[in-house]
């Protein structure tokens, strides 16, 4: 099955909070999942079982360099790139 997901990272108590979230997004891109960051979320699509399986990965990694938040909001019937100009059109 094919899903979409948005995931957020928030070390916690952190001086330096980049190096973690870099990191966790190098170990999605590492999975060879689609992913693309934006300013608040990295936004990605694959299938199902990998999607998991690299964002599970990539969160015990971070949880390694100290406390983490992870928010993780999953799809499997995300609009196709046509709906999404036709309802960002509508604004």
């Amino acid at each position: 099955m094919q899903i979409t997901f948005q995931v957020s990272l928030y070390p916690i108590a952190k001086n330096d909070f980049k190096t973690p979230i870099n990191n966790f997004i190098a170990g999605l891109r590492k999975s060879g999942i689609g992913v693309t960051v934006h300013e608040t979320s990295t936004i990605g699509s694959g299938d199902a079982e990998k999607v998991f399986e690299a964002i599970k990965n990539a969160y015990v990694t971070a949880s390694m360099q100290g406390d983490t938040v992870m928010v993780l909001t999953v799809v499997n019937g995300a609009p196709t790139g046509e709906e999404l100009k036709e309802l960002n059109r509508n604004q």
